[in-house]
């Protein structure tokens, strides 16, 4: 690129209609359960509320803000409140148990209860849109309910509700994306999940016309069935993705009664790993996916990807290529499933348990059997360590090598993504840079809120604090104080 196209991408970059605002990872509802006291503000509201109310009056460059809630916005999966009141759908006694089913319906209702949970956000948002401002909602593994035409629906009522705003407008300005929001050749944000085999849905490439329930990715089926019933008495830190043994035992722990614990981790496990086991050991299935290649015609995995990249002036290549970056679930491996649970490692330790002893009582002499054990011990170290090496829950690591892909994809100056709680900003090379939003969780109250803020084509990481401490009516004969602007 010559001095003249260089001047004319900065150029263009600075005369932007609009600047970028990124959050993620909210997860606003997350204590809806019962017998949670629900009598006071969760304590993220006051610090959510002043951002949007400041960004709400303070443009730059007086133009307009384009807010990316980046996925987990709303925690669909931490809501086990169930309806007290009569409702237009039935409620099972296992939902009762573990909260409503991700349904349209239900998930409606989980949305509505949000907002009233969270008013002072929610009015915070809708006046930021009344205002001119527009948000751009993205799916996370959280809140994949935005899927449905009816929640989304039913955002933009409860945001007319409370702005009194025309609906026409906030049609305008209320969008949402399936993946990614992509502005060609400078940004480009998505939650991160797609990129995480624990995380990612099995029909996260469908164009979900249909009504069924939601098919949840492994981690929100561990958290429906077993981290839910705990979450009163301890909560799961940020970090929990990264977590060894040593960190779960300590959580057990502190849960309550370990052996309660482990029986419903157990009967969770049983739960999850059933279905995938039965289906690969299903000894047709090889004959009909052999069958189904041969006469039915191949199934166009990218169709749904280029359709959602229609709405950027992407390329069929660049669907393809975005495509080929997302992971597999892990819902098609037996044993990328079997390794989130240490399930692996104990078929390792029961199998070498059983050799150890059944060749103990073969040999003869105390150096021959004590050759033998110390032979299964180092294939069994040896063995735990190389599966140790294989098991990938650190969704860190996944998205910044994702983000790198993502840059030579589409060329863009800057990759915001979530998921992974933890706030990052770092060169990617070529001139691009990543970021992740980290969370606005309770725990991070003290150090600030993290998010992005692009004006005049350059991106910051900022953490909020509060608003700015301005003196309306400054006295002339005191020098002015330099007034600090918040993070």
């Amino acid at each position: 690129m010559g001095l003249r196209g260089m001047w004319r991408r900065v150029r263009t970059l600075s005369e932007r209609p609009h600047n970028l605002l990124a959050i993620s990872d909210l997860h606003l509802g997350c204590d809806l359960r019962p017998g949670n006291k629900l009598d006071r503000p969760r304590p993220t509201d006051g610090p959510l509320t002043s951002f949007l109310l400041h960004h709400t009056s303070h443009r730059e460059g007086d133009k307009p803000w384009h807010l990316i809630l980046n996925g987990d916005i709303v925690d669909f999966v931490a809501i086990t409140l169930v309806p007290k009141e009569p409702v237009p759908f039935e409620i099972s006694s296992e939902e009762r148990a573990l909260g409503l089913a991700p349904t349209e319906p239900k998930c409606v209702w989980k949305l509505r209860r949000t907002a009233e949970r969270h008013p002072a956000v929610f009015d915070a948002l809708a006046h930021f849109v009344h205002r001119g401002n527009s948000v751009r909602i993205i799916r996370g593994n959280h809140d994949s309910e935005w899927r449905w035409p009816a929640v989304q629906e039913e955002l933009r009522k409860i945001l007319a509700e409370r702005s009194g705003c025309p609906r026409r407008k906030i049609d305008r300005l209320v969008e949402f994306h399936d993946w990614f929001y992509l502005e060609p050749g400078f940004f480009y944000a998505e939650h991160g999940h797609a990129h995480d085999q624990y995380s990612v849905q099995t029909d996260f490439f469908s164009a979900h016309n249909d009504d069924t329930e939601i098919e949840l990715p492994i981690s929100s089926k561990v958290l429906r069935y077993f981290v839910n019933r705990y979450t009163e008495q301890v909560e799961v830190a940020d970090d929990v993705d990264a977590w060894g043994v040593k960190e779960y035992l300590d959580w057990v722990l502190r849960a309550g009664n370990p052996l309660r614990v482990a029986a419903d981790y157990f009967v969770m496990v049983f739960r999850v790993i059933y279905p995938i086991v039965r289906q690969s050991l299903k000894i047709s299935r090889a004959f009909a996916r052999a069958a189904d290649k041969a006469l039915a015609p191949a199934v166009d995995r990218d169709a749904h990807v280029r359709q959602l990249l229609a709405r950027f002036q992407g390329t069929e290549n660049q669907a393809r290529q975005l495509a080929e970056i997302a992971s597999r679930p892990a819902e098609q491996s037996l044993f990328d499933s079997m390794q989130l649970f240490y399930l692996d490692r104990m078929l390792l330790a029961v199998v070498c348990l059983i050799t150890a002893w059944t060749l103990a009582h073969t040999v003869d002499g105390f150096w021959a059997k004590s050759g033998v054990l110390t032979c299964i011990g180092i294939l069994f170290a040896a063995m735990n360590a190389a599966l140790g090496k294989r098991r990938r829950t650190d969704a860190h690591p996944m998205l910044q090598a994702a983000a790198r892909r993502v840059a030579q994809v589409f060329d863009v100056r800057y990759i915001v993504m979530g998921h992974s709680h933890r706030a990052v900003e770092e060169a990617l090379g070529n001139g691009a840079r990543y970021f992740n939003l980290g969370s606005w969780t309770p725990g991070r109250t003290n150090e600030g809120f993290p998010h992005v803020v692009v004006t005049s084509g350059l991106a910051e990481l900022r953490r909020w604090r509060g608003p700015p401490i301005v003196k309306l009516a400054p006295d002339p004969s005191i020098p002015a104080a330099i007034v600090p602007v918040p993070a």
